[in-house]
């Protein structure tokens, strides 16, 4: 049988899970590349036992299923770091498995316009999925990584959680179907 809750009375173990995939969305991405950071804006999340914080106009719990869904203006922040979207869903196993990549977290999908910020680094795309169990993130849609003034666009981002390997494609629509990057120096 499942569960239903609409207004985030989710047992226990349900809350624990969603609060746990939360934490993988913001922190599998972390440090993933040097200069330009794909990750920077996640950086704030970097230390797990800051609180998550949570804010949405509706959840949805189906325990059953294994799925929790965030709707209307979702707002995570954790330590330095805010994400915000539209709808956040969450797959997970009701079976423990602390030992596997992001525990019992199977995957995680924003969508909506997502935007993610810590300090001067920001990341937004159109939907972010991350696939714990492969451990791959994909930022799709208008993706726009920035620090500062350093700016880089493409249509979609992978990153290898892994191996923390990132690839930026463009978009067919672009002019010549490009990547783009605008890189400022440091003012030190």
């Amino acid at each position: 049988m499942s569960e239903q809750t609409n207004t985030g009375g989710a047992g226990t173990g349900c809350r624990r899970a969603v609060m746990l995939a939360i934490a993988g969305l913001l922190l599998c991405p972390a440090g993933q590349a040097a200069a330009q950071s794909f990750g920077g804006a996640f950086e704030g999340m970097s230390n797990s036992k800051e609180p998550i914080q949570i804010e949405a106009d509706r959840l949805e719990v189906v325990d059953g299923q294994g799925t929790a869904l965030f709707e209307g203006n979702v707002a995570v922040v954790q330590g330095t770091t805010l994400l915000k979207t539209s709808r956040l869903k969450v797959y997970y196993s009701r079976e423990a498995q602390s030992d596997a990549p992001g525990g019992n977290i199977r995957k995680i999908e924003a969508s909506g316009k997502v935007a993610v910020r810590s300090g001067d680094q920001m990341a937004s795309a159109d939907t972010a999925v991350v696939d714990m169990q492969a451990q791959r993130a994909t930022l799709s849609g208008n993706v726009v990584v920035s620090q500062g003034e350093s700016v880089l666009e493409g249509c979609k981002l992978q990153i290898n959680l892994a191996t923390n390997a990132a690839n930026l494609t463009p978009c067919a629509n672009t002019a010549g179907g490009r990547v783009r990057g605008v890189f400022t120096p440091s003012k030190n």
